[in-house]
């Protein structure tokens, strides 16, 4: 299993949330910075891979529903591959 920590603390838009995300997972260069894209990174490259993102209450706040929507796809993601696994701290 691939392990990767993503700090979400100095996310203010959903810019900065792919933009930390490019930084730390293995994306691949046609990534579209949507939620439709990171669907597809997570069940085509994500198998296999434990994400945690961490410091997720500022970025809840602030980025709400779009934030919410990113982490029902995200599970949504989970029970697709069935051997990617994602948690949210605060």
């Amino acid at each position: 299993m691939n392990e990767y920590t993503i700090d979400l603390g100095f996310v203010f838009s959903a810019d900065d949330l792919y933009n930390e995300i490019e930084a730390i997972l293995p994306i691949p260069a046609y990534f579209g910075r949507t939620l439709d894209a990171f669907h597809d990174v997570l069940t085509d490259e994500g198998r296999n891979w434990k994400i945690t993102f961490t410091g997720c209450s500022p970025c809840e706040a602030i980025l709400g529903k779009y934030m919410r929507t990113f982490k029902k796809m995200c599970a949504k993601a989970m029970e697709e591959t069935g051997t990617l696994d994602i948690t949210f701290e605060d």
